[in-house]
C-alpha cells in the first residue's frame, strides 16, 4: 500500500520515485470495482509479448482485461398513500372513499440470469417469495403491489444492458384522487426534487429509501419562494439498510408554496421521491410522484408539458419551477418548442434567478398541444414543469366545482453534440433511454429534438431519426418503428399507433439517423375517474438512462514519478 508522501532527505524517497508505477485503467462499462481487482492481478505481466492487435497493445502498454459488471438495482417509489388521521368524519364527505390500486411495471435486456422484483427490506411482494421478470429476449414484468420494490438484474458482459421500472397508483375519488406515478431510480448520494407545496390544504411526503446493506446518512436541504429554509438538525437522519424513511415536508418546512428539495447521503446510495397530494376546501387537487430531475446544470429540458390552450392568467396553464441551488444570481432563458414549432412567450422569455429561491413561470397562453422547454442559464439550475387536469364529479356526489389531476415532469439533462478534434460535431449517445408501461393506462410518447442553436432571432433547423421498440408480455420485439423529429417541433404518438392487437409492455429508444441533435422524451400516462369525462387522471413519466454496455477494461501502464 503506497501511503503520503513524507518529507526528508536521503535516497530513500529517490528510490521511492523510480519504483513508483501505478496501473491506470479506463473502464468501457459501470465496472470500475473489478477493474481495480483486476490491476491487482496483473503483477509482472507487461513484459509478455504478443502478436497484431495484441503487439499493439503491449507497444501503448495497455491490456484488456475481463471484468465482470456489478448488478444493477432500480428502486420504485412507494405506493401512494394519505397520511394518518385524514380520513375521519361523514361518509359523505370520507377523505378515501374508494382504495388506491397500485401496478408495476418493469423491463430488463442484456441481463445474466433471471431479473427479479422484491420488496425493499426482508421478503417478496407476494408473500415470502419476489416476482421473476419473465421473457426473451427481454425480461418483462406487470404486477401488482403494496409495498416499495426493488428492481435487481445482473448484467451479461457485452450485452447492451437496459433497465426500466415503473409505479403506478391510481385513486379514482376522495382527497387522493388522481393517477402518481413515476420511474424507478438508481441508487445515488444526490437526488434533486423539484415540485409540490407545503402550503395549508397541501402535503409533500418525502420518502428516502436505502437498498444496500449499510446505513445511510442523509441530509436535506429544502428550498421556497423565500430562498434556503431553515431546518436544523431535524434535517438530519439515518436510513437503515433495507429500511424507508417517511418525512412530511408540511411539518418540516411549512407555508410553502413552492418546494424543491436536494437529498445527500454519505455510507451509502439511497433513492427518494415525493409524493404531493392537496385539496381546495372539500375538492381534491391532484395527486402525484416528483421523481428526481437532473442534477444542476447549465441547460435543461422539460418536456411532456400539455396545454389545453388556457388564458395568460389561469392559475391552472401548465408552469415551469426553477432553482439555481449555487451562491450566485444569474439568467435563464426559456425556449418553448410545440406541434407548431418555435413558440414566443411575452415576458417570459427571460427569467431571472435569485441563489436558493424556487420560481415558478406560467405558461399560460399556448395554444392547445403538448410542448417542451429547454432552459438555458449562466449559473446551474435545477427544474421540472407541471400541469393541471380539470375532472368532473360523479352524478351523486354532494361537492360542486371542478376537481383537478396534477402531474410533474422533471427536468432532463440535455445531452447535446460534442465538437471533436478537427471541429466536426460529434452526435450525443445514440441510445436514448427505455420506459416500462403500467397496466391500467393509456400512454403516449412525446419526442422532442432540440434545436442546437436557441436564438430567440434563430428558426430552429435540422432532422433527427429516432428507432422507437415495444416489447410484449412474452419479452420479444413486437414492432420497430422510425420517426422523423424535426428540431424545435414537438411530436406525440400514442403507444397503441406503434402496434396492431399488440398491448406493449415496455418501449425502448435509439437515435438512428440524422443530424446531432439532443432528442428527448417522456411518455405521459393518463385513466379516467369514472365519470363521464374521459382522460381526467394524468401523470408524466420520463424514462430511465441506458447504461454503457459492459465489457473489458483497459489497463495502462504509468510511471506516476516522472
Amino acid at each position: 500500500m503506497i501511503g503520503p508522501r513524507t518529507r526528508g532527505t536521503g535516497a530513500a524517497p529517490t528510490r521511492l520515485r523510480r519504483a513508483l508505477h501505478v496501473a491506470a485503467v479506463t473502464v468501457t462499462g459501470a465496472v470500475a470495482a473489478g477493474a481495480l481487482a483486476a490491476v491487482a492481478t496483473l503483477g509482472g505481466q507487461w513484459a509478455q509479448r504478443w502478436t497484431g492487435d495484441e503487439s499493439r497493445a503491449v507497444a501503448a502498454q495497455t491490456r484488456e482485461v475481463a471484468v465482470t459488471p456489478a448488478p444493477e438495482a432500480l428502486v420504485c417509489p412507494a405506493p401512494a398513500r394519505l397520511r394518518k388521521g385524514t380520513d375521519v368524519g361523514d361518509e359523505q364527505f370520507a377523505a378515501a372513499p374508494v382504495a388506491t390500486e397500485s401496478h408495476l411495471a418493469g423491463l430488463v435486456t442484456g441481463a445474466s440470469g433471471t431479473p427479479t422484483a422484491t420488496r425493499l427490506g426482508a421478503g417478496g411482494l407476494e408473500g415470502d417469495h419476489p416476482f421473476e421478470l419473465t421473457g426473451s429476449p427481454a425480461a418483462v414484468l406487470r404486477a401488482d403491489v403494496d409495498a416499495t420494490a426493488v428492481l435487481r438484474a445482473q448484467p451479461a458482459t457485452g450485452e447492451a444492458f437496459r433497465a426500466a421500472g415503473t409505479l403506478a397508483s391510481v385513486t379514482t375519488d376522495g382527497d387522493l384522487r388522481g393517477l402518481a406515478a413515476a420511474p424507478c431510480t438508481t441508487p445515488a448520494t444526490s437526488h434533486w426534487l423539484v415540485g409540490g407545496s407545503t402550503e395549508v390544504g397541501a402535503s409533500a411526503r418525502l420518502t428516502v429509501q436505502n437498498p444496500s446493506p449499510r446505513p445511510a446518512t442523509v441530509t436535506l436541504e429544502a428550498y421556497g419562494p423565500s430562498g434556503v429554509v431553515a431546518l436544523g438538525g431535524r434535517g438530519s437522519f439515518v436510513v437503515a439498510p433495507g429500511e424507508a424513511v417517511v418525512t412530511r415536508l408540511e411539518s418540516l418546512a411549512p407555508e410553502q408554496s413552492r418546494v424543491a428539495v436536494h437529498v445527500r447521503s454519505a455510507g451509502a446510495r439511497v433513492n427518494a421521491s415525493l409524493q404531493t397530494q392537496a385539496i381546495d376546501g372539500l375538492l381534491p387537487s391532484g395527486t402525484d410522484f416528483v421523481a428526481p430531475g437532473a442534477q444542476p446544470a447549465t441547460a435543461v429540458a422539460v418536456t411532456g408539458l400539455a396545454s389545453a390552450g388556457e388564458d395568460v392568467d389561469d392559475p391552472h396553464a401548465p408552469r415551469l419551477r426553477l432553482l439555481a441551488p449555487g451562491q450566485e444570481a444569474g439568467t435563464a432563458r426559456l425556449s418553448v418548442y410545440g406541434p407548431e414549432g418555435q413558440v414566443t412567450l411575452r415576458g417570459a422569455e427571460e427569467v431571472a434567478l435569485e441563489p436558493g429561491v424556487v420560481v415558478d413561470v406560467p405558461l399560460g397562453g399556448l395554444p392547445e398541444g403538448a410542448y417542451t422547454v429547454v432552459v438555458d442559464a449562466d449559473v446551474p439550475v435545477v427544474g421540472s414543469g407541471v400541469v393541471d387536469t380539470p375532472g368532473g364529479l360523479p352524478e351523486d356526489s354532494v361537492l360542486t366545482g371542478t376537481p383537478y389531476d396534477v402531474a410533474w415532469s422533471a427536468g432532463q439533462p440535455l445531452a447535446e453534440a460534442a465538437t471533436g478534434p478537427d471541429g466536426e460535431l460529434v452526435p450525443p449517445d445514440p441510445a436514448l433511454g427505455q420506459l416500462a408501461l403500467p397496466a391500467g393506462a393509456r400512454a403516449a410518447v412525446v419526442l422532442q429534438a432540440v434545436p442546437l442553436d436557441r436564438g430567440s432571432d434563430v428558426d430552429p433547423s435540422g432532422t433527427s431519426t429516432v428507432t422507437v421498440r415495444t416489447f410484449g408480455a412474452d419479452g420479444a420485439e413486437v414492432s420497430a418503428t422510425e420517426l422523423e423529429l424535426t428540431a424545435g417541433t414537438s411530436q406525440v404518438v400514442p403507444v397503441a399507433d406503434f402496434v396492431e392487437g399488440t398491448e406493449p409492455y415496455a418501449l425502448a429508444m435509439d437515435r438512428t439517423d440524422g443530424d446531432p441533435l439532443a432528442v428527448v422524451w417522456a411518455v405521459t400516462l393518463e385513466t379516467d375517474d369514472g365519470t363521464e369525462t374521459a382522460g381526467t387522471l394524468r401523470s408524466v413519466v420520463v424514462p430511465a438512462a441506458a447504461r454503457p454496455t459492459p465489457g473489458d477494461v483497459v489497463v495502462r501502464e504509468v510511471d506516476a514519478g516522472r
